[in-house]
């Protein structure tokens, strides 16, 4: 555990500068699961001729105001052999009980010292027989976390270069093992490093960082690829805790950290909001304290077993990086870091945990429940009968002008009705795949084509420096649903996103309907006003799960408030049936719609 996290505190702190000297504490923890197999191995009854003894059956632990509570059922006797048999013999079955406080020894290892202990049911004479062997076996118990200050030190001094010798030879002088506490389902054991000051470096700021004006584009690819390792380190440890937790309520809350990072990561990169100082850290820090919970939570529910060691390093490693920054505000974090702290969940594996690419990942689309999109026949067979969806999108990249079609004014008619077509028939596949149950099906009906149209005015290719290419957006939003590329890279196939129209309304169409029936449904019914589950599914659509009541903070944000009102103005129209007008972008009149306008 102590190697774990030495090596994740030297890959973030050994950095040459000039700042101030602070102090460091690092949180070890030791679940009581894993306390409790460790007093079963080493405490154990006796016998002392056939009529002394005493038999313990396996141990349970907890936690009680501060202290733990040692509970071991067994049963004993006390008597005299005499001819083969015992004479006057007590005898007792029940639980042995234990109030223990955990102390640090010189060596680094835990110990307990008894505070209290009492025998149910037992005879008085027979558990002072019992207290004289179980007491020192008690006191003789030991936990080794491994933090003796010798391995600590070795460890230390192989990890730094020889110009930080000195610098860590004071380091360790000054490292400081504190008194343990016990929590819930844990002992903690503080660790105190005083950091020096040539393992501080000053603040770097970033490309973005108080910058008043837009990011030029190398600008941008510098920060985007600066930012590339915290959303791989994100997905291989999400991928990896759904995967052991094999629970539905668990990956819920894990894809909604996926999403909410990748649109903080989005709006970084895209200039909606600033990124002070160090953004790989900004968003690691940000992330890390709902991932905790999340870890912590999943273990006292059983859904993780708190026995997975690897997950008590994992969150050691992370909580030491959590210290650092208060230590060190603006330190910036390594890709290297990420990576290690990653492999602390993930031992032995030979892949890069931080490993980046835009392929579609079937195994993360798995666990998170995110349908694949089959991909389009150029001329479906007639004997295999299939949804008119189906059959529509299956020839739209054949014959149907959509793809790469950037309508002039004249077109614009016969474009809104191909697209409307199109929008219409997506929303009735998904309904009739179940994505939206009644009574909020009409609202997704609805909601489909104005997400279109606010987002790109059903706008799938524009017109560039005489070429036709794909709409995108600052935020690196594609299409005519506007698909964030970085929130759903490895769930979509990012090619067809770009170029193929019904694709990119079928990828819109599921996430509209997840966003819809995971977080504006409920959020409306906490509310208790059904208008709020349109506006609250664009909210999370536009920008998060996080986003989900923004149109109701008081006071509001000038933009997003511009925005919920655009779109509500938009949806109550196509709702109560007004024609959608592209040529402003809007709902109008029955007399003034695209088709009118283009006479």
């Amino acid at each position: 555990m102590v190697r774990t996290l030495v090596l994740a505190l030297c890959a973030f702190l050994l950095q040459a500068g000039n700042a101030a000297a602070a102090r460091i504490e690092i949180p070890l923890r030791v679940s009581l699961d894993t306390l409790r197999e460790a007093f079963n191995a080493q405490l154990s009854g006796y016998r002392d001729g056939p009529c002394r003894y005493l038999n313990l059956k396996p141990a349970a632990l907890e936690s009680r105001q501060g202290h733990l509570h040692l509970a071991i059922p067994g049963s004993g006797g006390l008597g005299l052999a005499l001819a083969g048999k015992c004479q006057g013999a007590a005898t007792w079955q029940g639980t042995l009980h234990f109030t223990l406080a955990p102390r640090i020894d010189e060596a680094g290892r835990v110990r307990v010292t008894i505070v209290d202990s009492r025998a149910s049911g037992m005879a008085p004479a027979l558990w002072e027989a019992g207290k004289r062997h179980l007491h020192p076996r008690l006191e003789r118990f030991s936990y080794d976390l491994g933090a003796s200050r010798d391995a600590l030190a070795g460890l230390l001094r192989g990890a730094v270069p020889p110009a930080q010798a000195a610098a860590m030879d004071l380091a360790l002088q000054r490292i400081e093992v504190m008194k343990p506490r016990v929590e819930s389902t844990h002992v903690v054991i503080p660790v105190g490093l005083q950091v020096p000051d040539a393992w501080l470096a000053a603040a770097v700021p970033s490309a973005a960082a108080g910058a008043s004006a837009p990011l030029t584009e190398a600008e941008i690819e510098a920060l985007e690829k600066a930012l590339e390792p915290w959303d791989a380190f994100l997905v291989t440890i999400v991928r990896q805790i759904a995967t052991d937790g094999e629970d539905e309520a668990l990956r819920r809350r894990l894809f909604t950290l996926l999403l909410d990072s990748r649109y903080r990561l989005s709006a970084v990169l895209s200039g909606d909001e600033p990124a002070q100082g160090d953004p790989l850290r900004a968003l690691f820090l940000e992330a890390w304290s709902e991932l905790r919970a999340i870890l912590l939570e999943a273990q006292r529910a059983g859904t993780l077993p708190p026995s997975l060691l690897r997950y008590a390093l994992f969150i050691d490693a992370g909580d030491a990086l959590a210290a650092v920054e208060s230590a060190a505000p603006g330190l910036p974090l390594s890709a290297d870091g990420l990576r290690q702290l990653a492999r602390s969940l993930k031992p032995g594996d030979a892949g890069d945990p931080l490993a980046y690419d835009w392929s579609v990942d079937r195994d993360l689309s798995g666990l998170f429940g995110v349908e694949e999109i089959p991909q389009a026949e150029p001329t479906p067979a007639p004997a295999a009968p299939t949804s008119w969806l189906d059959f529509f999108i299956s020839r739209a990249h054949a014959d149907n002008p959509l793809d790469r079609w950037v309508p002039t004014r004249q077109e614009l008619p016969a474009y809104e009705a191909r697209i409307g077509e199109l929008l219409q028939k997506t929303a009735a596949s998904e309904l009739q795949r179940g994505a939206v149950a009644a009574p909020y099906d009409k609202i997704y009906r609805h909601l489909l084509p104005t997400t279109a149209l606010i987002e790109s005015c059903w706008k799938q290719y524009v017109v560039r420096d005489g070429k036709v290419t794909y709409l995108r957006s600052q935020s690196s939003s594609v299409g005519i649903m506007q698909i964030n590329q970085r929130v759903w890279r490895g769930f979509y196939d990012i090619e067809r996103v770009r170029w193929d129209t019904a694709y990119n309304v079928r990828a819109g169409a599921q996430i509209l309907a997840r966003y819809l029936k995971d977080y504006a449904i409920p959020y409306a019914q906490k509310t208790g006003k059904p208008d709020d589950v349109a506006r609250a599914a664009y909210a999370v659509y536009n920008a998060g799960p996080r986003a989900v009541g923004r149109f109701d903070k008081s006071p509001p944000h000038p933009r997003e408030a511009r925005v919920d009102e655009k779109l509500w103005t938009l949806y109550r129209g196509i709702a109560g049936g007004a024609p959608v007008d592209l040529a402003s972008c809007g709902v109008a009149t029955r007399g003034t719609s695209s088709a009118a306008r283009a006479q």
